[in-house]
């Protein structure tokens, strides 16, 4: 299971990486969207002058400034697109260690109860699955944040103020998703750590009903 989860989450560091890099490649968004829309302004300032020339020159301008957003504008599909895809992916990824952790140490808890094993052994399980939850929550919490910040550097937004929000959404992107690859290692080594709690229990019970059948045989020879 820990392999298995270790290859999840690097998919889930690739698809953040890589959206990250092709985030820089788009260019300036904000910058092209401002041009257009003053470009738009200008030739509805030149329509209502009536000068031909100045309404010429202006449908140029904006013709232009549409030619230059237009490639920035697909580039940033992408990064939109990917995007979604890896917030989904991380998500995903965090959401399967919490409903391993919950199944897995109600599992171990039964278990222990059922054939009276070591208690030591459920209370490892539930330190494991206590340390986990906070990687899981805070992971989760970070692609929200990473999402919700470029939504508002998204001039599409209309938000006046969304060529402000760029460096914040780059700054917490870098961050972000350091945090998010170091808490899906963190919780792929404590799932390693209690595949091996499992493992312990299993042990245990196959002992335990050794012993039970051993003295079954002996009851049953005695009598």
């Amino acid at each position: 299971m820990a392999r298995i989860y270790l290859a999840l989450a690097g998919f889930a560091g690739c698809l953040l990486i890589a959206n990250f890099a092709i985030g820089i490649w788009v260019g300036d968004l904000n910058g092209g969207a401002a041009k257009r829309q003053t470009e738009a302004i200008r030739l509805r300032q030149a329509r209502g002058g009536g000068d031909e020339q100045q309404i010429t020159e202006a449908r140029q301008s904006l013709k232009a400034a549409v030619d230059e957003l237009a490639p920035i504008q697909k580039r940033h599909r992408v990064h939109f697109l990917l995007g979604v895809l890896s917030a989904l992916v991380c998500i995903l990824v965090n959401g399967i260690a919490m409903t391993y952790f919950i199944g897995s140490s109600k599992w171990c808890a039964e278990v222990v109860e059922a054939y009276r094993l070591d208690v030591s052994l459920a209370g490892r399980s539930r330190a494991l699955k206590r340390r986990s939850f906070p990687w899981t929550f805070s992971g989760v919490l970070m692609v929200v944040v990473i999402v919700a910040l470029g939504g508002a550097s998204d001039p599409a937004t209309q938000i006046a103020s969304s060529a402000d929000w760029v460096t914040w959404h780059w700054v917490v992107a870098i961050l972000g998703s350091l945090w998010i690859m170091v808490s899906l290692l963190n919780q792929a080594g404590l799932i390693g750590a209690h595949y091996e709690v499992i493992n312990e229990i299993v042990a245990a019970v196959e002992e335990r009903k050794s012993a039970i059948a051993a003295q079954e045989g002996s009851d049953s020879n005695a009598t």
